[in-house]
């Protein structure tokens, strides 16, 4: 077994678990902030790139700090970042996310416990899932920043009259799929297979295949052709190490997707009086200690050291976004219907 695959073995089984465990960590709670936005899988030398470009969001690279993330993936993030200790403070946060993890029980994934997934409306100030009606399936299937940006202003706006004094935004960018190379990601990526939870039906009865294009044909074939037990033909990061794609090309489309929500957070910037801070729950292994993408359980610097900026902002009233529907002014979430929350999940195929 290579120094990849014995990582990748280690990362999910229960040595995995107390390794990163060892780890020395700082949960977003431990810092200062008003409205803390998560870009999910945004390494820290990138966000350094981009702030010693000159993006104007950043201060120079001299200003990007850093932190040790709390996991190496999504629902490893969510699990320690909402673990039961953190109860006080997230009854007077609002979670406003995009990463459909927040469903998920992620009782295969063995670095998590069985305490906090999936997240309930009683966890928090405020609870708003986004990816529920704002994922589009256009030329990549993703949630974009804009429906985030606008349910964090919002929120943050109404903050009194929701007995919420915190916003946490859980962005998906500069996570793939990448927008300039939506090529890469035939199949990728769509809520009802993120993270792959959804078991496969195996009633093939409806299935004609006859009725596929050129191009569906040839990507399917291509699927097949596949090892089965390899994933990396929908992780960029795997593609780089099998050779499928160049090291240079995908990080130019993983800083473009940086680049993405960065340009959107400029609004929230501009609209919203407070302390703004932007990290991240893990980066990406780009081959550093035999690891390639974010592995749960991985104690690396790559994946686990993210970045820490922090703005002060102003509101300018430049936008004024309406709350989400199934927000309103005075309630908190822990007075939603559990059963239409059991209804979506069950329309979206996860129950």
């Amino acid at each position: 077994m290579d120094l990849t695959r014995l990582t990748e073995s280690i990362a999910t089984g229960r040595v995995g678990h107390a390794i990163s465990r060892l780890v020395p960590s700082t949960a977003v709670w431990e810092r200062e902030w008003d409205v803390c936005c998560v870009l999910d899988g945004c390494r820290y030398d990138l966000m350094r790139e981009t702030a010693a470009a000159g993006h104007e969001l950043l201060p120079g690279p001299e200003g990007v700090g850093s932190l040790w993330s709390v996991g190496s993936q999504s629902a490893e993030w969510m699990d320690r970042t909402f673990a039961p200790e953190h109860r006080e403070r997230m009854a007077r946060t609002a979670y406003v996310t995009g990463n459909p993890f927040s469903s998920q029980p992620c009782d295969h994934i063995l670095v998590t416990s069985d305490e906090v997934l999936p997240l309930s409306a009683d966890d928090f100030g405020v609870l708003h899932e986004a990816w529920r009606d704002e994922w589009v399936d256009d030329d990549i299937s993703t949630i974009p920043p804009a429906p985030l940006t606008d349910a964090a202003i919002a929120v943050w706006r109404a903050r009194d009259r929701l007995g919420i004094d915190r916003v946490l935004v859980h962005y998906m960018q500069p996570h793939a799929p990448f927008r300039s190379q939506p090529d890469w990601f035939f199949g990728s990526a769509d809520i009802e297979h993120w993270g792959q939870f959804v078991e496969a039906d195996d009633d093939d009865e409806e299935f004609d295949p006859e009725s596929l294009t050129a191009e569906e044909r040839e990507a399917l074939e291509a699927f097949a052709e596949a090892d089965d037990d390899d994933d990396s033909m929908n992780d960029p990061w795997l593609r780089v190490r099998e050779g499928d794609l160049s090291r240079e090309a995908v990080w130019a489309a993983y800083r473009d997707n940086l680049e993405w929500v960065l340009d959107d957070l400029t609004r929230l910037y501009e609209n919203c009086d407070g302390r703004l801070a932007l990290t991240s729950d893990h980066g990406n292994g780009l081959g550093e200690f035999g690891v390639w993408s974010h592995p749960p359980g991985t104690p690396v610097p790559a994946v686990r050291r993210v970045p820490w900026v922090v703005r002060e902002g102003r509101d300018r009233e430049t936008c004024d976004p309406a709350l989400p529907a199934g927000i309103r002014e005075g309630d908190s979430a822990a007075g939603d219907d559990d059963g239409e929350i059991e209804s979506r999940l069950e329309a979206l195929g996860y129950r």
